[in-house]
């Protein structure tokens, strides 16, 4: 994570006030928030659009395999067992 414009440790935090620095501006200009950026700058804003569905996607699917590692709680799943069962044992 070297390459990256923020500490691991605070990487959340700070991406958080950037964001709500984004959506504050949105709310406050409306259309014009977009109509006054400039070409770069409005593509970084699909790129980042683009990037927030993606964070949500993983999001979820993070979310998921936490709730199924907290479920399992470090035991092999029954469905694991299953397909290690050896009948020849």
């Amino acid at each position: 994570m070297s390459n990256y414009p923020n500490m691991s440790y605070c990487m959340c935090e700070n991406t958080l006030a950037a964001m709500r620095q984004v959506v504050d501006a949105m709310q406050e200009e409306g259309a014009e928030f977009l109509l006054e950026m400039s070409r770069e700058e409005r593509s970084a804003f699909q790129e980042l659009f683009n990037l927030c569905e993606n964070f949500m996607i993983l999001s979820d699917d993070l979310q998921e395999q936490v709730e199924q590692m907290e479920q399992d709680d470090g035991r092999v799943s029954e469905a694991q067992e299953w397909a290690d069962y050896d009948p020849d044992c």
